[in-house]
């Protein structure tokens, strides 16, 4: 029989057992993010705060796991060195790649699908067929952002690295450079506010696309990362979700001109 001292002996172990455990998991719920803004799915409102159907998926979802998120809004290259380097704990809006998973923890489930096309001027407008569609040509492309191992491979055309979705734009009216490739509801909305939307076309057809996902610092633990997955895949089955990726598709007053 053990005695009382071995008793409250191997009662303090095992206590301190569970709380090395758990204590991870219990500091983490509070998740510090970053993103780029990405109207119309993710920017800051008038105020400061976030606003947009990509930040109300992620807020909804962290919610469901009992997690608290803030967001602040950064160049995306050093969004992802931030979560990289563990300063902060999540990106929103991430494609995955081999590179990156080396670096961040990503979620199982994807937030939504993206689609990348081709902007080109109307006057001179790049006719797409495939990807093969841009030989010869001089293409701008977001700093820093991941377009699928295809497009990142490709030699058969220049490409120049821009800082944000409007300079890529001008630079296509400018005529210094042939095309950019972005999303198309982000292009477009970027192409309104700037008054340029009439000078530009989008190709029907894509160059690259995929799940977006929100990417953890591997300073998160994974238990938690395993919460925001399982709510994120509950959430995909309601009715809320599906009126907020359609949302995504036609985006209210967002219609190429």
């Amino acid at each position: 029989m053990l005695s009382a001292g071995c008793f409250r002996g191997g009662l303090l172990t095992l206590c301190l057992v569970f709380l090395t455990l758990f204590a991870p998991l219990t500091s983490a719920q509070t998740l510090s993010l970053v993103t780029e803004t990405w109207p119309p799915f993710i920017a800051q409102s008038a105020d400061g705060s976030p606003t947009g159907p990509l930040w109300t998926i992620t807020q909804n979802v962290a919610q469901r796991a009992g997690i608290q998120v803030s967001v602040a809004f950064v160049p995306w290259k050093r969004a992802l060195e931030q979560v990289s380097r563990k300063r902060k704990d999540g990106l929103i809006g991430a494609f995955s790649s081999s590179e990156r998973s080396r670096r961040m923890r990503f979620s199982s489930v994807p937030l939504f699908f993206s689609e990348t096309v081709v902007f080109s001027r109307k006057q001179d407008p790049v006719v797409v067929e495939s990807l093969a569609s841009l030989a010869g040509k001089h293409v701008a492309v977001s700093a820093g952002y991941s377009y699928g191992l295809e497009v990142e491979s490709a030699a058969d055309f220049k490409r120049t690295e821009i800082r944000d979705i409007g300079a890529g734009l001008q630079l296509v009216t400018f005529g210094r450079v042939d095309a950019f490739l972005a999303n198309r509801a982000v292009g477009w909305y970027a192409a309104r506010k700037l008054g340029i939307a009439d000078q530009l076309v989008a190709s029907e057809k894509t160059v690259s696309g995929g799940p977006v996902y929100l990417a953890f610092s591997l300073a998160v633990p994974p238990e938690l990362v395993a919460a925001f997955d399982r709510e994120l895949r509950a959430y995909r089955e309601t009715e809320d979700y599906r009126r907020i990726v359609q949302d995504f598709n036609t985006p209210p007053g967002l219609a190429a001109p």
